[in-house]
C-alpha cells in the first residue's frame, strides 16, 4: 500500500500483555503497545490493499492524510473488504503470538 498504514487503535491492550508475562513499567508499555499496533496496521494495510481498487486506495490514503479518524476507517475499510474484520483479528492474534514467543526477550531487555 503506497504511502499508508491502517491505524489500529486500543488492538492491543495492557491487560493482554499482562496475561501473557509481560510486565513493563508504563513507559515500556505503552512503547511495546504502541509498536505492536503500527505492526498490525501495517500487515492490515497491506493485506486490505489487494482487495482495493485503484480509486479506492487513493481514497484510504486521502481519509488518512486527512486525519480521519481510525474508526471511521475502520468502517470504511468494513464496508469495501469482505472479510476485514476476520483480517484484523487474525493480525492482532499472530502479533500477539509473537510476543508471546518472545516474551523473555522483551521482559529482559526492560531490566
Amino acid at each position: 500500500m503506497d504511502n499508508s498504514q491502517v491505524t489500529v487503535s486500543h488492538a492491543i491492550t495492557k491487560t493482554q500483555l499482562n496475561s501473557i508475562g509481560i510486565d513493563l513499567p508504563d513507559d515500556q508499555m505503552d512503547a511495546l503497545i504502541q509498536h505492536a499496533e503500527e505492526t498490525i496496521g501495517l500487515r492490515i494495510g497491506e493485506e486490505v490493499a489487494d482487495s482495493l481498487d485503484e480509486a479506492q486506495l487513493e481514497q484510504l490514503i486521502a481519509m488518512q492524510e486527512n486525519n480521519v479518524s481510525p474508526e471511521e476507517i475502520d468502517e470504511w475499510l468494513s464496508e469495501r473488504v469482505a472479510d476485514y474484520a476476520q483480517i484484523v483479528e487474525d493480525n492482532v492474534a499472530i502479533i500477539l503470538g509473537e510476543l508471546v514467543e518472545n516474551t523473555a526477550e522483551i521482559v529482559d531487555s526492560s531490566n
